[in-house]
């Protein structure tokens, strides 16, 4: 496929996902595994924390856990 961005927009896209991609894998596994669950693989934080076998609470807990994580990462890109 063709795009239409400059390469400069190409080159800042590819080093902002290494950069969430190394973010996400920094994680504690805990909380990677909350945050995979429910952003990739769309469950919900009731199924996770039945899979999981969690409280709801928890899985609350793990994923604004790792979302703070996160934002700091992107805060600083």
């Amino acid at each position: 496929a063709t795009h239409d961005e400059s390469p400069e927009f190409l080159l800042l896209e590819s080093e902002l996902k290494k950069q969430l991609e190394k973010a996400i894998n920094d994680l504690p596994e805990k909380q990677r595994t909350v945050f995979l669950m429910n952003r990739f693989e769309n469950h919900s934080y009731t199924e996770i924390a039945s899979l999981l076998d969690l409280s709801v609470k928890a899985v609350e807990k793990r994923m604004h856990l790792a979302l703070v994580s996160l934002r700091k990462v992107i805060k600083n890109v």
